[in-house]
């Protein structure tokens, strides 16, 4: 779960998945980046899973950990986090984008706002749909995967275990 917070007070929660052995955290941009400012929240943290899912964000939300945004790109949404020490969590493979077509199974983890933290959703890809928005390389998926606001930034990953896109969850697609 990664938390991002302005000076105010306000600010996005969302999903990121861990990609690398340096523990480098993927992330959509919109979770990280604040929409008044165009930069990064003052503030950026991560939570693990804890071993066991309580469903109490006092006992789940446990010993965060400070990222810093490395590179984002606002136009492509994506964003990459560096954590201030290790999450101790194996990373996620990125898997093959060209292989996934309408009817492969996928699943989508997230903290949907109002519906849980750490949840996993389960679906099938309905279509691609290459540069959204007009965007060069924007290349996504829509899946039937409940997706909702908080799950943004979240792995929307294959049958193999690897990831074949963040989940956008603003938009309620992947």
């Amino acid at each position: 779960l990664i938390l991002g917070t302005s000076a105010g007070g306000s600010g996005e929660l969302g999903t990121g998945s861990v990609i690398d052995e340096a523990g480098r955290v993927l992330t959509n941009a919109h979770v990280v980046i604040d929409d008044r400012t165009g930069a990064p929240f003052p503030t950026l943290r991560v939570y693990r899973k804890p071993a066991k899912v309580t469903g109490d964000t006092k006992r789940d939300l446990t010993n965060p950990v400070s990222v810093k945004v490395v590179r984002f790109d606002r136009a492509l949404d994506l964003a990459l986090l560096e954590p201030a020490k290790s999450l101790g969590v194996p990373p996620l493979a990125l898997g093959d984008d060209s292989a996934v077509e309408p009817g492969d199974s996928v699943v989508a983890i997230g903290h949907p706002e109002q519906g849980g933290l750490w949840t996993l959703t389960q679906g099938v890809v309905s279509t691609v749909v290459a540069d959204l928005g007009g965007v060069a390389g924007k290349d996504v998926f829509q899946t039937d995967a409940s997706i909702n606001r908080g799950n943004s930034g979240g792995p929307l990953i294959d049958r193999t275990g690897a990831i074949v896109q963040q989940v956008d969850g603003i938009a309620g697609r992947a």
